[in-house]
């Protein structure tokens, strides 16, 4: 299964074709009930037909556009090592399956482009973080939301790079695995040398650490969440010395080697620490729609305001329920926005294309509790220049 990030967000975002097809599911991934995800994805599969049929395709047609997505049902290694949801996305040329740690509501979306917004709740700004664990025998990277923990597995994160590193006589050479591939050489210290040998062997670890975040920043290319460190106390100083990704948080989660915790206790560990960050900046991000809001042109809560502003690159920050969908289509070519009361085949969630459009423009997204909107809106957003641009309606 592919790995979950921004980068990952923004080649969905940008594809666009007839059909794209959207699958959410929550899972089980207790052995006994590992059977019940067969069922449900079979029962989506049959819906996905229905509504591809409804929009016109041929049975072949959908039958092919499907087809990979029936072969899972006969993968039993497929449903192994599973988080609390899954996301499958389908078009007549490409499959890509992914871990979604969040139970997802089962959902089939049919039309020009993907369904995402289920996915914001793991990649808003007000919610998405990171951590990176260095301990003596293996460096991790974790994705996290205020559900859970997941690990990022990439080549250019190293599976294993530290050993106990500091002393005074290096006793013999370790060749670990550097970021990337080939080989580093790390000490093994004991003994009695001096200073210089310390600053020598100091240096060597800050050699392997910038090896680290070379591969980090490989790894996590434009992500602005924040990142937060856990592991031996010893080189935590040492990372951030040569870290260079701008997110990177003062407070230390656990002091102290992570191999023995379990990812729910290092997932609480973290939430503790970055959840008051997200709440201040989700309410300073409020508190400016609220002063905006009296600004002609610099808020609104109008969804056919919204929408076009968001495509033209003037939203600059956009609030989003969670969980809520508005069916309807963005024409383009005049401007258009169309609502309907119920999703009719070729329409689009309003929503998720908002919110899209706003984060490959550059915007923030915060995904919120339907009770927390500013004014109990639907849709909201703050622009970056007073918006002029009128949505026409159908």
């Amino acid at each position: 299964m592919d790995p979950l990030n921004r980068e990952a967000l923004r080649l969905l975002a940008q594809t666009q074709g007839d059909p794209c097809v959207s699958l959410y599911m929550p899972t089980y991934h207790v052995e006994v009930e590992l059977p019940q995800n067969t069922i449900r994805l079979k029962n989506l599969l049959r819906e996905a037909h229905r509504e591809l049929k409804a929009a016109g395709y041929r049975d072949d047609e959908a039958d092919q556009v499907l087809l990979p997505a029936h072969t899972l049902l006969e993968r039993t290694d497929s449903w192994s090592a599973l988080s609390d949801g899954l996301a499958l996305f389908l078009t007549p040329s490409a499959m890509h399956l992914y871990r979604v740690p969040l139970a997802v509501e089962e959902l089939v979306v049919t039309g020009h482009r993907f369904h995402l917004k289920p996915l914001f709740p793991l990649l808003a700004s007000n919610n998405q973080f990171y951590v990176l664990t260095l301990s003596k025998h293996k460096v991790g990277l974790y994705q996290g939301s205020h559900h859970a923990l997941h690990e990022v597995h990439g080549r250019a994160i190293p599976e294993g790079v530290v050993e106990e590193f500091f002393g005074e006589k290096p006793e013999r050479q370790h060749t670990g695995n550097r970021v990337g591939g080939g080989p580093i050489t790390l000490y093994h210290g004991a003994g009695g040398q001096g200073e210089k040998q310390r600053v020598r062997l100091r240096e060597g670890m800050k050699r392997a650490l910038r090896e680290i975040d070379r591969g980090l920043r490989t790894v996590l290319r434009e992500e602005t969440a924040p990142l937060l460190l856990a592991g031996i106390e010893a080189y935590l100083p040492l990372y951030r010395e040569v870290n260079t990704y701008g997110h990177l948080i003062e407070d230390v989660i656990v002091a102290g080697s992570p191999d023995h915790m379990s990812q729910r206790d290092l997932h609480e560990k973290s939430w503790e620490v970055v959840e008051p960050l997200f709440k201040k900046a989700q309410a300073a991000s409020l508190d400016q729609f609220q002063k905006l809001s009296s600004r002609a042109g610099m808020a609104s809560s109008d969804v056919k305001e919204i929408i076009p502003a968001a495509v033209f690159s003037q939203v600059d920050t956009l609030f989003v329920p969670i969980g809520h969908h508005l069916w309807g289509r963005y024409d383009p070519s005049n401007n258009a926005v169309v609502i309907h009361e119920e999703h009719q085949a070729g329409d689009e969630d309003l929503f998720d294309f908002a919110a899209v459009q706003t984060y490959l423009n550059g915007g923030t997204v915060h995904a919120l509790q339907p009770e927390n909107m500013p004014n109990g809106s639907g849709l909201a957003a703050t622009f970056r220049y007073a918006a002029h641009v009128e949505a026409v309606e159908e």
